[in-house]
Order: C-alpha cells, then sequence, then structure tokens
C-alpha cells in the first residue's frame, strides 16, 4: 500500500510540476515576444528548463510521495486498531 501510493503520487507531482514549467515557459514567451521569437526562445530554452528543473522537480516529487505514502500507512494502522478494539 505504502510504495502504490507513493509511487502514484510522485508521479502526479512530477508531470505537474513539469507540464507547469512548460506551460509557464511558453506564456513568458509568447506574452513578451513576437511569434518568431517565441517559437525560437522556446525551442531553445525548453532543453535547458528540462536540464535544470528535472532534478528539482524529481526530489519534489519524491519527498511529496513518501509523505503521501507515509500518511496512508499511519491513517491505516490507527484506522485497523480501531476496527480490532471493537
Amino acid at each position: 500500500m505504502f510504495e502504490k501510493v507513493a509511487l502514484r503520487t510522485a508521479q502526479t507531482l512530477y508531470a505537474l510540476a513539469i507540464g507547469l514549467g512548460v506551460v509557464a515557459l511558453a506564456w513568458v514567451c509568447l506574452s513578451n515576444l513576437p511569434l518568431w521569437a517565441a517559437l525560437l526562445v522556446f525551442c531553445l530554452g525548453l532543453p535547458v528548463l528540462a536540464l535544470a528543473a528535472t532534478p528539482i522537480a524529481a526530489g519534489g516529487a519524491l519527498l511529496g510521495g513518501l509523505v503521501a505514502g507515509l500518511v496512508v500507512l499511519i491513517a491505516g494502522a490507527s484506522a485497523r486498531r480501531v476496527r480490532h478494539g471493537d
């Protein structure tokens, strides 16, 4: 149970972080530059963003997944104790 929750949460958080980074870069490029420059900057900036943001997003997703897994583990253990006591 812990592994499933931690893995699913980490994958979801990682996808959201990377997706939001790409959307933010596209918004900054399209709102501040003409179309041809926005396309050029986006194509050149996306690999740099991926190189810089991937380790940060992976670390944050790992921590978030571990926290979610621990919460489920503690909640499951406490629910079992209450049911066992009845």
